[in-house]
């Protein structure tokens, strides 16, 4: 016993020794520190990122979206990790199942969508969960960085819907220019000044059961625009013609000219609707508007630089 106590501390003089013994007390206690020793020590990154996710801050772990186990222990890797219901990486099709344990509702709502109708058309790239609220950084939507918050939704849309080669495939078609004509409506430019009060995308078209225009229940069918554009919040007791609610949607301003047209047969039924004989209203409208801003501003800034002349002279008279 007395020879085993010396031979130890013979041991822990040497000074190689010693490091050794201090690396590994400080691995064992690192570890430890971890609350997700398992996933931590492969996916640092990935846990680090979850971290940031209002799941974590409520006390939700991997094994929640994952399965599997992720109870903590002394060890580098646990071999229990990968037991039980263990998952992995959800299929595309499987992630609004796996979401649905918590948020029934909106995985209810989302199964009535054109997003899961074309998922299970077999068309797996069509938007998912994750892809409009994230994947392990996902954030409260009142949060500023959310990419489901307000003032981005516009520019989480637009990462499918500015897609080219996704849009253009024979089973979507969509037109790839809607963040771009949104850009150009007075929602974008008062939403990007700092107004929140305005519409996003999810405002007209809905948010987890957004429907194709052709559907007779969808919110920007032409027969329910009027409706949308009238809704409380939005523009409430206006009541919209359903041409002229269709006109406003994604409208691009360049588009409109101020050349007199007089033949209209061959023209697009939309932009027929903004003729008045052989003006666009829409090109001369927005002339008129500009002009009366200007002048309007022009008189006023004239009106307070008269003021203050006055101002002077019997200020120099006195």
């Amino acid at each position: 016993m007395l020879s085993a106590g010396k031979s130890l501390c013979s041991l822990l003089k040497n000074k190689y020794v010693l490091v050794l013994v201090i690396a590994f007390f400080s691995l064992i206690t690192t570890v430890s520190a971890q609350e997700d020793v398992s996933c931590y020590h492969c996916h640092t990154k990935v846990v680090s990122e979850f971290r940031n996710n209002i799941h974590y801050q409520k006390g939700f772990t991997c094994e929640d979206c994952h399965g599997g186990s992720t109870q903590p222990n002394a060890t580098v890797i646990s071999y229990t990790v990968m037991s039980g219901d263990f998952i992995g990486r959800p299929t595309r099709a499987n992630i609004t199942n796996v979401c649905s344990k918590c948020h029934s509702q909106e995985a209810k709502d989302y199964k009535k969508s054109i997003h899961w109708e074309q998922i299970a058309k077999g068309h797996p790239e069509a938007a998912t969960c994750t892809d409009c609220h994230g994947i392990h950084e996902i954030r409260a939507i009142s949060d500023p960085n959310s990419s489901s918050n307000h003032q981005n939704s516009p520019a989480t849309c637009a990462k499918c819907h500015s897609n080219k080669e996704m849009m253009s495939a024979w089973y979507y078609g969509i037109k790839t220019d809607r963040f771009d004509t949104y850009k150009e409506s007075f929602h974008w430019r008062a939403l990007d000044k700092g107004y929140t009060l305005v519409a996003t995308c999810a405002d007209c078209h809905g948010n987890h059961n957004t429907k194709s225009h052709k559907d007779p229940e969808s919110t920007t069918y032409p027969d329910n625009l009027p409706g949308t554009c009238g809704k409380a919040n939005c523009h409430p007791d206006i009541k919209f013609d359903a041409k002229i609610a269709a006109g406003l949607v994604h409208d691009k301003e360049s588009l409109h000219t101020g050349e007199l047209v007089f033949n209209k047969s061959g023209m697009n039924p939309r932009m027929r609707d903004y003729f008045l004989g052989p003006f666009d209203l829409a090109y001369w409208i927005a002339i008129f508007f500009k002009i009366l801003t200007t002048g309007v501003i022009g008189i006023f800034a004239g009106m307070v630089f008269l003021d203050f002349l006055s101002r002077l002279k019997i200020h120099r008279r006195w």
